[in-house]
């Protein structure tokens, strides 16, 4: 009697099945963005489609299952804002599409005469990835998208962009989770089982590191959202502090009228209360507040009929009610008239509201609001308040003493919601706001956005702060959360584009290694070439993870032994090389420099957009500067056959506020755009010229023209869109797109502004305008002749170098430009102790004349060795050069405050190195 194997067992599949697609399923929708349910790679559409392929159609109901309870419990933070039935019914929906795509699927892929599918040829692979991915996978999107518009669940205006990024997610999940599954699960069992390691492991790897790398990717979105928020929340805040304190400044405006005057018009009141009406947005009307005594009362009636209200009567509470009280604060003037008949004649202190608000004002002698009432003249459902500013007969200065004094208040009565509307108009579209009254019991709404109308404000969101508000002897709390998506540029595209790139990467992987490991027992030469590309494309993706988290350091290090060999090759004059290969070498000086251009522009536009980028501001000569450019691509120009000149009367005092490194960068990026899109014979001229911005302010203007190709209108519009080439992505001139990005920024943080004009065929011209300085004259000092030894015959003195340094590579890149002066010894230190020990052991050679030191070392950070060195007697005149890859500029300043003579970022300039040492250690 045979054993069956546990996993023959339908059942035994089956919750394997269900459990394997919910678990994975809940791991793919945690890739999704904030706000979404729909993730940029849904891996179970890729696994329902195996199992069903190597276990047969029984296992489409655990599939329907597994896809049920994924949205289940993706939509519990739903289960407060839509109800329970609708939900399950887009769970039972959502199973059935999952279940339906893979059996559309399975069907399509299959061969006419039902046999396993082996996927071993070229046409058979691309046409199951054809079939079971782009067209398989519109099943699911369009039956889950069209069950979530027509249950109320999805916007109509969202579902063409769910349904994009439904199908795009399955897709995805399907070029990559099949082929991984199927070694697993597929049949014929041996040939699957054998492409476990040649072909599902690179794959989990490749899904691995990329789903990490979304999560990455998004967790950094999020991070720039928050920001946005932020400021968002920021600049509310202090709109709704402005619109406050105008309310402020109206009621003194207003109780300065009844001040100046022992008899105030109702004309006169009208006119003093219609500008501030006018001008203050958001104010239901301004009033005033008159006490009498009951006595006076027919006489003061009398009096408001004879003035043309010839209905007017006092009286108490929304019930009008005749007035009781011995005392009364009636209200005798209200602006405007039309809309609030209803409170002329009210008794403010008839009510709790009004009349706690009116005596604690006029006992304080200060601005003091009401709680939150329904107000006289209210014909909605708005929440109001009265803000009274007492007014007195004389300077009282004692509670009872202006009680006494007191002659009325004027007020302003606000209906909260229009008003908090208007503090709020003009914020972001996505941000709601909310106004509660946390010095009431209970804390009650007083009004805000339409968001506030219903509970679901209080709801949890994906940003939400709570800002306090102090007003006119009131605690508020203005509530602001994000509705909507935070409008940040590029949102949510990076992931999506990290995964299409990272999942077709991976495809073309899992395909290539389907065809390789189909033909094994036939070719064993196309095995090992299998081995060797499986190899490299994992190299690859591991080299990728690694460049997403330390781009700048991990590239530079391999770029500086690059480069550094290469200017070594260059400038050996021992043994030089032929022309042929000092040719080459040259090109790979052009392409090292030209990317590590492109790591730093990317690191460059990614700290302007986070708002990180730090500048050094300082006056300087722009004729040395504008000479210093010139010098650095004197050697491009003369290359490409075009002619640079500058303008040769520049007055030395004219200069400008920059910072020196960015104001280099941005001519660099002028210059060699003008260079590079120029035709041969060309030219490119500079010209400086005296301005005014429109404050007034002085500007240098500093004019870039070029004879090129020039730019039509269409480009010119599309010029500063960061990695737009403008159609020239073809030709034969290298670039990424956003020099000039980087640079009209660069200009703008600067106090400057960056312009072109520019017509096709006739060239361009930029136009950089930058805050102008009056510079110093140069001092004339005599020349110092620095006294130094020289051994007999004039032969240079022998001289140490020590260099702390833990990579080989980069030590003989220094050591072997250093054989240049062959009176140069060079010692290696690996660690800041074995530094130490040549430092202060004279039996290990020699004091060093000169200090190379690294920052990231394996026992110590080289900024602490470097602070040993000048804190010591011994060392503090040893000059100290740091050689790092890390260009922060925080590092640098602080090797420099430390004390170090310069600051060199690999890869390094040789030729800068070689004049530093020859500087910083004459013959």
């Amino acid at each position: 009697m045979s054993q069956r194997s546990p996993l023959s067992s339908l059942t035994i599949r089956g919750l394997i099945t269900w459990l394997s697609y919910s678990v994975t399923g809940l791991l793919a929708v945690s890739l999704s963005a904030p706000h979404e349910r729909v993730s940029p790679l849904y891996l179970p559409a890729g696994l329902a489609l195996a199992f069903l392929m190597g276990w047969g159609p029984g296992m489409l109901l655990p599939i329907g299952l597994g896809a049920a309870a994924v949205i289940l419990f993706s939509a519990l933070p739903d289960l407060h804002t839509a109800p329970w039935q609708s939900i399950l019914s887009m769970a039972l929906i959502g199973g059935a599409g999952a279940s339906m795509q893979a059996w559309v699927a399975w069907r399509l892929t299959q061969s006419p005469d039902r046999r396993p599918l082996t996927l071993e040829r070229p046409f058979d692979i691309g046409r199951f990835l054809l079939l079971a991915g782009p067209v398989a996978c519109l099943v699911n999107a369009t039956i889950s998208i069209g069950a979530r518009t027509a249950l109320g669940l999805m916007p109509t205006a969202v579902a063409p962009q769910a349904f994009l990024g439904w199908w795009t997610g399955d897709t995805l999940g399907v070029l990559v989770g099949a082929p991984m599954m199927l070694t697993l699960v597929g049949q014929p069992a041996a040939l699957w089982r054998a492409r476990r390691q040649p072909v599902g492991i690179p794959l989990l790897i490749a899904t691995v590191l990329l789903a990490l790398g979304v999560r990455e990717v998004q967790v950094w979105a999020q991070e720039r959202e928050t920001a946005v928020f932020e400021q968002d929340v920021l600049a509310t805040t202090n709109a709704v502090n402005l619109r406050l304190n105008g309310y402020r400044d109206a009621l003194a405006a207003l109780s300065g009228v009844f001040q100046a005057s022992e008899q105030v018009t109702r004309d006169e009141f009208a006119k003093a209360a219609r500008y501030w009406i006018g001008s203050l947005k958001g104010i239901q009307a301004a009033g005033w507040d008159e006490r009498l005594y009951a006595p006076d009362l027919p006489l003061f009636e009398a009096q408001q009929q004879r003035e043309g209200l010839t209905s007017y009567k006092v009286f108490d509470t929304h019930k009008r009610l005749p007035p009781t009280g011995n005392e009364l604060a009636v209200v005798r003037y209200i602006e405007p008239r039309a809309g609030n008949e209803a409170a002329l004649g009210y008794n403010a202190l008839s009510t709790d509201a009004t009349r706690e608000a009116y005596e604690q004002a006029r006992r304080e002698d200060r601005v003091m609001a009401t709680r939150g009432f329904r107000l006289m003249q209210e014909r909605g459902q708005q929440t109001g308040i009265v803000i009274y500013q007492p007014v007195f007969k004389g300077s009282p200065f004692t509670p009872q003493t202006r009680v006494q004094a007191n002659t009325g208040a004027v007020f302003l009565a606000l209906r909260m919601d229009d008003a908090i509307n208007a503090m709020l108009q003009g914020h972001p579209a996505y941000l709601e706001a909310c106004m509660q009254d946390v010095s009431a019991p209970g804390h009650p709404l007083l009004g805000g956005t339409a968001a506030c109308r219903d509970d679901k404000w209080r709801q949890l969101s994906a940003h939400r702060t709570q800002i306090p508000i102090e007003f006119a002897g009131r605690q508020w709390q203005l509530t602001m959360w994000s509705a909507g998506p935070v409008p940040v540029v590029g949102r949510g595209m990076t992931s999506w584009l990290l995964a299409i790139g990272g999942v077709s990467l991976a495809a073309a992987l899992g395909a290539l290694l389907l065809v390789m490991t189909g033909h094994t027992s036939r070719i064993e030469a196309a095995m090992e070439e299998a081995r060797a590309q499986r190899s490299a494309a994992e190299l690859a993706n591991q080299a990728k993870s690694d460049f997403l988290s330390r781009m700048s350091h991990e590239l530079r290090t391999p770029l500086n032994a690059v480069l550094g060999f290469a200017q070594v090759m260059s400038l050996d004059q021992r043994e030089p090389l032929p022309p042929t290969q000092r040719q080459r070498v040259e090109q790979i000086q052009q392409a090292g420099w030209h990317l590590l251009d492109m790591i730093d522009d990317v690191l460059d536009i990614s700290r302007i957009d986070m708002g990180t980028l730090k500048l050094q501001a300082q006056s300087l000569r722009i004729r040395d500067e504008l000479s210093l450019a010139l010098k650095l691509l004197q050697e491009d120009a003369d290359k490409n056959g075009v002619t640079l000149s500058i303008q040769p009367d520049i007055p030395p005092e004219w200069g400008v506020m920059a910072d020196a490194a960015r104001l280099r960068q941005i001519l660099a990026h002028l210059l060699s755009n003008g260079i590079k899109f120029n035709q041969r014979d060309g030219k490119v001229s500079i010209t400086v010229a005296q301005g005014r911005a429109e404050d007034n302010s002085a500007r240098l203007l500093i004019t870039v023209h070029d004879t090129g190709m020039g730019m039509n209108e269409q480009q010119l519009s599309q010029l500063f869109q960061p990695f737009n080439r403008l159609g020239r992505e073809q030709g034969p001139t290298s670039g990424t797109g956003i020099g000039l990005v980087i640079s009209r920024h660069l200009a703008l943080l600067m106090g400057g502004q960056l312009d072109v004009h520019s017509a096709e065929g006739q060239g361009s011209t930029f136009t950089l305008s930058l805050p102008a300085v009056t510079m110093q004259p140069k001092e004339v000092s005599a020349t110092r002749v620095r006294a130094h030894k020289t051994t007999t015959g004039g032969t240079p003195e022998p001289r140490h170098v020590l260099y702390v340094e833990d990579n080989l590579a980069n030590s003989e890149v220094i050591r072997s430009a250093l054989a240049a002066r062959p009176w140069i010894t060079v010692t290696v230190a690996p660690t800041t102790e074995e530094g130490l020990a040549v430092l202060h052991n004279r039996l290990r050679g020699s004091k060093p004349d000169l200090i190379l030191l690294d920052v990231h070392l394996p026992d110590a950070s080289g900024q602490e060795l470097l602070k040993l060195i000048k804190a010591n007697p011994d060392t503090v005149d040893i000059p100290v050069i740091m050689i790092s890859a890390d260009a922060m500029p925080e590092q640098i300043d602080a090797a420099l405050s430390a004390g170090a003579a310069c600051y060199l970022t690999k890869p390094v300039q040789l030729s800068e190195l070689l004049r530093q040492v020859d500087e910083l250690m004459p013959d």
